[in-house]
């Protein structure tokens, strides 16, 4: 008799059946159910190629601090017309019309003898043109000039606006192309791995060469291959900054038109590069102009002093309402001599002199910051024009020390150390070659910041 089985056990058998039924329903329902369709992937955008020059004007045109310095010598140019207009005659129309009763005793100061008289009410009215204009007053004259100088000032400020966007361009762009240079470099020492690693296999296949030598190639290939990796983040992160000082879309993608190569030096020693700073930075232009205001207003305070002579009068129309009109007219010339300010006129001669004194501070600071700049500018670029030939001359030996090294293994006179030595020297020779070619640059762009002339060197 066999053992009856314990119900416990029976119950889950049959709901592991309809379990099973109710999954095998379901997977035949949504296997009827079409899948999702694919979502289609964003068109890319199309690269945007760019030299220097074109990178430089599309960042002077859309900058932001450009605009707004543009919007500051606007406003300077508003003041400017503001003061010219106080010494411009000022016309105005004029209409109105009176209701008037008088006492003829108060009128004319005198009692009449039969009682006060009344005359009126009567109306009356006048049309005309009124007109006033400052025949001499020297302080709305000298104002006038400090206006102008403060508007060259806002203007020279604008150049120097521009000077510094201009070099954060041009040293972005030169940190883009030192990134697509080190790109390209790492790409071909791969490739020359990639060919290094394939000759150290096929040495191992015709018993010339070790598993030890593949191992060491294809060591030598990751390396490279981790290099080159960097070496494009380097770049992306380069293009990115780069994108983000011309203001261009975020994503925007950004070609480099222009390769990292030596410039044309500059002629000319320290002296000739200090004086030419000297002329042409514009934040020394803008303390000029500055002072030139500030002693414009010391004078325009000091006129303050002075007597002024308007002159005004009203020409129109005038009648009763009832009557005939008349034209008529006023002129008048009025003399004024201030006697007492309350210290107004010192007042203001104290704060131009502090001014005077604080534009001279600031332009002996930045004549010797001029100095210093073009000093430290004119030896890196001497230093770096030496590095550039030294690193070209290391790349020549490299690359023929590696070609001598591969021939050697090729033959099987030596193992592949002497390979992967000399790639390693190559490659510490291109980033040397690669690193001297951009202080090069860079010192270049640091002497013409220093000289004030920038734009006019990197924008043609």
């Amino acid at each position: 008799m066999s053992p009856t089985r314990p119900r416990a056990l029976r119950a889950p058998h049959g709901r592991g059946q309809a379990l099973t039924l109710a999954l095998l329903a379901a997977g035949g329902a949504s296997a009827q159910v079409p899948p999702p369709a694919p979502i289609a992937a964003p068109s890319p955008q199309p690269a945007v190629q760019l030299t220097l020059a074109q990178a430089l004007k599309t960042a002077l045109e859309q900058n932001p601090r450009v605009q707004q310095s543009l919007l500051t010598i606007a406003e300077s140019g508003d003041d400017r017309r503001a003061a010219a207009a106080a010494l411009m005659p000022q016309v105005a129309a004029q209409a109105f019309g009176q209701r008037n009763k008088y006492n003829l005793d108060a009128l004319m100061g005198l009692a009449q003898p039969h009682g006060p008289e009344v005359v009126g009410p009567f109306n009356w009215g006048q049309v005309g043109v009124e007109a006033q204009v400052p025949v001499f007053d020297l302080s709305l004259w000298k104002k006038w000039r400090a206006s102008r100088h403060a508007e060259d000032a806002a203007r020279a400020q604008g150049r120097a606006v521009r000077e510094e966007i201009a070099a954060l361009v041009v040293g972005q762009y030169l940190h883009a192309l030192r990134a697509a240079a080190s790109v390209k470099a790492g790409e071909s020492r791969v490739a020359l791995a990639e060919a290094l690693t394939q000759l150290a296999e096929n040495q191992q296949k015709q018993g010339v060469g070790t598993k030890l030598d593949t191992l060491r190639s294809k060591v030598q290939l990751q390396t490279e291959r981790q290099r080159l990796i960097q070496a494009q983040t380097q770049r992306t992160t380069a293009l990115a900054g780069l994108g983000r000082l011309l203001d261009l879309a975020p994503g925007t993608r950004i070609d480099l038109a222009d390769s990292l190569t030596a410039p044309t030096l500059p002629v000319g020693g320290f002296e000739a590069a200090y004086q030419a700073g000297l002329l042409q930075r514009p934040e020394l232009a803008a303390l000029d102009a500055r002072e030139k205001a500030a002693e414009s207003l010391r004078q325009a305070a000091q006129s303050l002093r002075l007597p002024t002579l308007v002159a005004s009068g009203t020409y129109g129309s005038t009648g009763l309402q009832s009557q005939p009109w008349v034209n008529t007219y006023q002129v008048s010339l009025g003399l004024r001599v201030p006697l007492f300010t309350g210290g107004l006129v010192s007042s203001q001669i104290s704060r131009a002199k502090s001014e005077q004194v604080r534009v001279q501070e600031a332009r002996r600071d930045v004549r010797a910051q001029v100095g210093y700049e073009v000093q430290v500018a004119q030896a890196e670029l001497d230093a770096a024009a030496h590095e550039v030939e030294v690193a070209d001359l290391a790349v020549s030996l490299s690359t023929e020390a590696l070609t001598q090294a591969r021939h050697r293994f090729e033959a099987g006179v030596s193992n592949n150390i002497e390979v992967i030595n000399a790639q390693d020297e190559l490659a510490r020779a291109n980033d040397n070659q690669i690193n001297a070619l951009y202080r090069l640059n860079q010192s270049r762009v640091d002497l013409a910041r220093a000289t004030g002339q920038l734009e006019q060197t990197f924008a043609r």
